[in-house]
């Protein structure tokens, strides 16, 4: 794996933002693909099957400042999924779930309990393609918890396309997830970033895509 295969967005002295491809790991994949002798702590995640925007601190003081601001919600993410069915125009999701390591999934439960945690979200929907019954969506996280977008929408019937494990049915290249909006707060300025999804299936069902 080489540099040329990830796409450095910006960088400066205390962190990196990248456009992860869809098959990288996030954390040990990407390091090893930015092998340039400098160190990067990795302080979010994004599923292997995933794409988009990932930061990177360069230094311990701006991991712990970036991971502050995760927990205070002062680090905002925004993703575009493709999933089955025609969903309502904008909502909010509240679940409990539960991550289970050996099966490597997560699902919804009922009632709080250990290892039980809340996951939040909101959405918007951005289009539907009736000939192949599918809606775009652009999901805001409010919290970031295992799978939890696609635990979250596979629980309501509306699995995201390509995803087998939480029992898509609709094949596709990749799993229709893309992390496309990133900010944070930089030395009290607020920086944005933003990408479009990869320009392939399935998001060429839809006419177009905001970019």
């Amino acid at each position: 794996m080489n540099l040329t295969k990830i796409n450095i967005i910006a960088q400066t002295d205390d962190y990196i933002v990248i456009n992860k491809p869809a098959g990288i790991e996030a954390e040990h994949g990407v390091a090893a693909a930015l092998n340039d002798d400098a160190t990067y702590y990795c302080v979010h995640r994004l599923d292997t099957p995933t794409s988009g925007l990932l930061v990177y601190a360069k230094n311990k003081t701006f991991a712990n400042d970036l991971s502050q601001q995760i927990q205070s919600q002062q680090l905002h993410k925004t993703y575009l999924a493709v999933v089955k069915g025609l969903i309502d125009d904008q909502g909010e999701m509240i679940d409990y779930l539960y991550r289970d390591r050996r099966a490597g999934k997560s699902y919804v439960v009922k009632r709080q309990r250990k290892g039980v945690k809340e996951a939040r979200l909101s959405y918007q929907r951005l289009a539907y393609n009736q000939a192949n019954d599918l809606s775009l969506v652009k999901i805001k996280l409010k919290t970031g918890r295992f799978h939890q977008i696609r635990c979250q929408f596979a629980a309501r019937a509306m699995p995201l396309v390509g995803d087998g494990k939480y029992g898509s049915r609709v094949k596709a290249n990749h799993l229709a997830l893309c992390h496309c909006e990133l900010s944070f707060i930089d030395h009290h300025r607020r920086v944005e970033f933003k990408i479009s999804p990869p320009d392939e299936y399935p998001w060429t069902v839809f006419d177009c895509i905001e970019s």
